[in-house]
């Protein structure tokens, strides 16, 4: 095979390619294969950058199908053997001829790819991408050597340093392995040994993988699971014990070493819709065992799908061909990963018992996604349960979700007690106050840590954000309906900024904008409308009840049709982005409606805003939960000392329940203006 003619110097040049591959591993290699196949890239100009020549057999891709399925027909020529049967653990050889296991060098594949790619004089750019930018209608891609320009780019450079959230993990599934030849039959050849833990640990989970290739000829691994990857010499080691007991006196052909990410961490899609990320970079690996060669074959047979069908007009079709794992598959994969990192020793514990009690079958199905709730039931029923337990409340902390737990209990008791009741009342204040000086105060209280200017002066910032209060405060006292409407406005662009903020939801442009105050509106009016006799009165105590805003709050139907038309909205937008945490302020609305409008407002404002903030404040500023307490102890006493003064200020004889809550009202509109602006620059993306 000549490829000579074909492989060029990067260059300036007035091509302008249609598809552009950067990299030609496995993920590439079988997009292309793919798209070849079906024809998809007829009367497209195309082309390669490659800094390898391919020429190695540095990788092993092994997967299970069935013998009809599409990947092992479509790759049936670079196959290079096939297992009916499996061992794990020293157990006894399951059959597995249905769904037998496949194994491809990565040699074949790059040569078989190549060919392809030779016959129809696909030039290859031996060279390195050093940038991609976008240069309008195309994308401008700048090597080493000169510039390639293109209209759509499939990108599988590996993720560099990717920047882990605080709950994200990220494991190594390292291996080091030996081709080795025996002089007698030791082997047979059609049954592979998938998890032998007849290892030491070493407080990680480690274990031996042996392919034979023939009676007497076999590719053994010693692979760990951890946050270590595996020291070369010590695992050869372990192999040559391992070797020279169970068969004796080997030779060396050749090893293999590498290491897979296991990580629960989520490359987000490029930006520009002509850039496709591929290989890791697309999240094609399964965080809990790291397989990948199946989802990229997947991946590769959508992709040719979209492209068959792409006009120049829709560059959408490219953006995420893959199907994203359900939820609770990678909701399965973080439980397993959080049990790998912090209790590495249960792993042996735990793929023991599943190879054991689970048919093959079923295993081959659960580690493909494809088995139903029932099933995974069943699988997990067969597991130790305390590892798994121990991980799900490492996970409910990890999310917060412990408190939408706590805000369902108090809330079901005070229901259960009635709000009326005296004691109930006492107690339902209590936790508001708790509240509100655990996370909701001093979430605010943060706000000198994010000046823009590190060397500026934090007492000039203090008296800047008191003055916006005091005059804040004096438009309450003189114009209480401009500010109240003011507040409305403010607050629920703030809010609804927050939510999506906890989305992952950044606001770029005006439709962002929109759509933060819509979701604010909604959050606020809902709490509002379904409590309208209270916050009548308390409109009316801020002096601030307009004529038309009574009418509005008095009609039978307005207040029921908007509380639905909101809590419709926000359901909508809840189901639409498939996040836990806008269900979760579903949630927390709904518990809100039977609870006095004070208790409703509290369960959003400190269950939902203010630990979402606290957590994007955490995570923003990169600082531990009690670094943060501590740099907001003095501003939330200075809050609390405001709260005071605007309460003996605007009670003018006796201090009652009445005052409390405007003062109250008061209070956290002040306070939020200043907060308001310094939450959007801190949640506006940075250049």
């Amino acid at each position: 095979m000549n490829l000579k003619n074909h492989i060029i110097e990067t260059k300036q040049t007035d091509i302008i390619y249609d598809f552009l591959f950067i990299g030609l591993g496995a993920s590439n290699s079988l997009a292309l294969i793919a798209l070849l196949k079906n024809n998809a890239f007829l009367g497209k100009k195309i082309a390669i950058i490659e800094q390898s020549e391919k020429n190695e057999n540095d990788k092993t891709y092994c997967f299970w199908a069935q013998p009809n399925d599409n990947i092992v027909l479509d790759l049936s020529t670079i196959i290079s053997h096939r297992y009916d049967f499996l061992r794990v653990n020293q157990s006894l050889l399951q059959n597995i001829e249905n769904q037998p296991y496949y194994y491809i060098k990565s040699i074949d594949l790059y040569n078989y790819t190549l060919e392809q790619v030779n016959l129809l004089g696909i030039p290859i750019f031996r060279d390195q991408v050093s940038n991609i930018f976008d240069a309008g209608a195309n994308y401008v891609i700048q090597t080493n050597k000169g510039r390639v320009e293109a209209k759509y780019v499939f990108d599988s450079r590996p993720p560099l340093n990717p920047t882990l959230g605080k709950n994200d993990i990220f494991l190594h599934q390292s291996f080091y392995g030996l081709h080795i030849r025996f002089s007698r039959d030791v082997f047979q050849k059609d049954a592979f040994d998938m998890m032998n833990f007849n290892v030491e640990q070493h407080n990680y989970t480690q274990f031996i993988y042996l392919l034979p290739f023939s009676s007497r000829e076999a590719l053994i691994e010693l692979t760990r699971f951890g946050a270590e990857k595996i020291d070369v010499n010590y695992a050869k080691e372990i192999l040559h014990e391992q070797l020279i007991n169970e068969y004796g006196d080997y030779e060396v052909l050749g090893d293999e070493i590498g290491s897979i990410p296991m990580t629960t961490f989520v490359n987000k899609p490029n930006a520009s819709k002509g850039i496709v990320n591929m290989g890791a970079s697309a999240n094609l690996i399964k965080p809990s065992t790291g397989y990948a060669f199946k989802n990229m074959y997947d991946n590769a047979q959508r992709l040719a799908e979209n492209i068959k069908k792409l006009d120049d007009t829709d560059t959408a079709k490219l953006i995420h061909p893959l199907k994203p794992s359900k939820k609770r598959f990678l909701f399965y994969d973080r439980l397993l990963l959080i049990i790998l990192l912090r209790w590495p020793h249960e792993g042996k514990r735990i793929f023991s018992r599943l190879y054991k009690r689970q048919s093959i079958q079923t295993i081959f199905l659960f580690l493909d996604e494809k088995t139903s709730l029932f099933q995974e039931i069943k699988i997990f029923a067969s597991l130790p349960v305390l590892p798994f337990l121990k991980a799900l409340v490492i996970h409910i902390k990890q999310e917060s979700y412990i408190r939408y737990a706590l805000a369902i209990l108090a809330t079901c008791i005070f229901w259960m007690f009635d709000f009326s009741n005296q004691y109930t009342g006492l107690m339902s204040n209590l936790v508001l106050l708790v509240g509100f000086l655990y996370v909701g105060i001093p979430h605010g209280a943060l706000d000198h840590l994010l000046l823009k200017k590190k060397d500026s002066s934090v007492f000039f910032f203090v008296l800047k954000y008191l003055l916006i209060i005091a005059l804040y405060f004096t438009l309450w006292y003189y114009l209480t309906l401009v500010s109240l409407i003011l507040f409305v406005l403010f607050s629920s662009f703030h809010f609804g900024e927050s939510e999506y903020e906890e989305a992952k939801k950044k606001t770029t442009d005006i439709f962002h904008y929109v759509r933060n105050f819509m979701l604010g509106l909604s959050i606020l009016l809902f709490i509002i409308l379904t409590h309208v006799n209270e916050a009548i009165t308390i409109i009316a105590g801020l002096k601030a009840l307009h004529p038309v805003l009574l009418t509005f709050l008095s009609h039978p139907v307005y207040p029921v049709a908007f509380s639905i038309l909101s809590i419709s909205y926000i359901a909508f937008e809840a189901f639409r982005h498939r996040t836990f945490s806008l269900l979760g302020l579903l949630l927390l609305l709904l518990l809100g409606i039977k609870a006095p409008l004070i208790f409703a407002f509290g369960l959003y404002f400190i269950f939902q805003h203010s630990f979402n903030a606290w957590a994007h404040l955490q995570l923003g500023l990169n600082m531990t939960e009690s670094s943060l307490y501590q740099k907001a102890l003095p501003y939330t006493l200075g809050a609390v000392g405001i709260f005071i003064g605007f309460l003996i200020f605007l009670s003018n004889t006796a201090i009652d329940t009445t005052s409390i809550i405007s003062s109250m009202f008061i209070f956290l509109a002040c306070i939020s203006l200043p907060h308001f602006i310094l939450m959007h620059l801190f949640y506006k993306p940075k250049d």
